[in-house]
């Protein structure tokens, strides 16, 4: 089975004073069809589909829209190294962005 590490950066906006924001990355592994990185209130935000040479397919939250495109029906995406892809939270008191970049795939 492979599994996937992915750099997990976040950034909230506060919406109320005094206004700011905090910005955390982290790095998960995930197997595949593994869900990862977790919100309080809406469970699991990404699950890995599956891995594919040097790209991972990535499902993600309905609460989550992709980040400069139209609100697509297909919520999975094929993540690489080769730069972040931004998912967007607007539904919460706080502006979430959700940003991936995959790291590297290995096998157990």
């Amino acid at each position: 089975m492979k599994k996937a590490l992915f750099s997990v950066k976040s950034v909230v906006h506060k919406w109320r004073p005094p206004f700011g924001k905090d910005i955390s990355t982290q790095d998960l592994f995930a197997k595949e069809g593994q869900s990862f990185d977790n919100m309080e209130k809406e469970g699991p935000i990404f699950k890995l589909v599956k891995c594919d040479g040097n790209k991972a397919l990535v499902e993600f939250s309905e609460k989550f829209t992709l980040k400069g495109h139209l609100h697509p029906r297909n919520r999975q995406v094929w993540i690489g190294n080769e730069e972040e892809t931004s998912f967007t939270y607007l539904w919460g008191n706080d502006g979430i962005t959700k940003s991936l970049r995959l790291k590297e795939i290995t096998t157990e």
